[in-house]
């Protein structure tokens, strides 16, 4: 196995994101090399310093350079300062959405939030929404959205299907309930978006849980532990705030909390299934009992086309990495 592959492959994927990777990120993101020499039968530890050793090697090669601490591939330069340059709107972004968050805590029957996309990334400009995934208590599924979009727009922090641009507003395109934890549309684009979800307002436990059920993350980012390595961005937890949450849920506790979910989840099925955009091709939208789903124009397939055209044009491998089942 050739650790240097797997680095050049790496860089390869996030240079469609025009993110170049400290050597630090190279390890704890190394693409797995079982993705692009599937006849490799067992591959041996990768530590930190063997990344650092294959880093030398590649710019003694002249395959890749290094800027600012930073490393891209080879004819990338550039890409630091402007990583630099996003990490600072990131470090304004982050402040507003925990800021904004903190009053989502007296929403019922939301266990967890995670935020994804760009800002989990920094990867952001001055326009980028806040995109959130969120757990959710079984059976009130869709009472909880109801509840949660509720909130957001009494704070005036909610993202609409009609806006193009929703600058500093919430996003919360994915949703799954606490019995149904894993995540069945797997993809190197999915695995490297779930390895970068920053925990930002769930239990620990039930953060490590969620990644438990989410194990098929390490059949493409081979050092993944987020056990040991999470950035977590906590929201300011408020005992009044998590009360009102708890009044709603007793409130709606037994059948008419029931019959309320089944009259919510009809309704939202319908608009959703009317929607032109669930059916656009290149997207997925998904509407079930257990997970609700919104990336009716997903970023994946473009990644994933930058990512397969470059690791052939640089003969690391001749695998193409497939979606995670996008509409065609």
């Amino acid at each position: 196995m050739k650790i240097e592959d797997a680095i050049l492959a790496t860089l390869a994927y996030y240079g469609g994101f025009d993110y170049p990777l400290s050597g630090f990120e190279l390890y704890r993101y190394l693409i797995n090399p079982q993705r692009l020499k599937p006849n490799i039968e067992s591959i041996e530890v990768i530590t930190l310093k063997d990344i650092y050793e294959a880093v030398d090697e590649l710019l003694e090669r002249g395959s890749i350079v290094q800027e600012l601490g930073f490393y891209s591939l080879k004819g990338r330069t550039g890409l630091s300062a402007l990583r630099l340059e996003k990490e600072k709107i990131s470090a304004q972004k982050w402040r507003k959405c925990l800021n904004r968050a903190y009053w989502l805590q007296m929403t019922p029957w939301i266990r967890g939030m995670f935020v994804s996309g760009s800002l989990a990334l920094e990867t952001v400009n001055k326009e980028s929404d806040f995109d959130i995934l969120v757990l959710v208590e079984p059976g009130r599924l869709y009472l909880a959205r109801i509840f949660l979009s509720g909130v957001a727009s009494l704070i005036g922090a909610r993202r609409t299907r009609y806006e193009t641009i929703a600058s500093d507003k919430f996003c919360f395109n994915h949703y799954l309930t606490l019995d149904a934890l894993n995540i069945k549309h797997g993809s190197i684009y999915n695995a490297q978006t779930y390895a970068h979800l920053v925990p930002m307002m769930i239990d620990p436990a039930l953060a490590g849980k969620f990644f438990a059920e989410n194990l098929w993350i390490n059949k493409y980012v081979y050092n993944f532990t987020p056990h040991q390595q999470t950035i977590r961005r906590t929201v300011r937890p408020n005992k009044f705030l998590r009360g009102v949450a708890k009044v709603i849920e007793f409130i709606f506790r037994g059948g008419m909390g029931d019959i309320l979910e089944r009259w919510s989840r009809k309704y939202q099925q319908e608009r959703i299934t009317a929607n032109p955009a669930t059916h656009a091709v290149g997207g997925r939208v998904v509407y079930t009992n257990t997970e609700l789903e919104f990336h009716p124009h997903s970023f994946e397939r473009t990644i994933l086309e930058h990512y397969n055209k470059t690791i052939r044009h640089l003969g690391v491998s001749v695998n193409s990495e497939p979606d995670s089942g996008l509409r065609q």
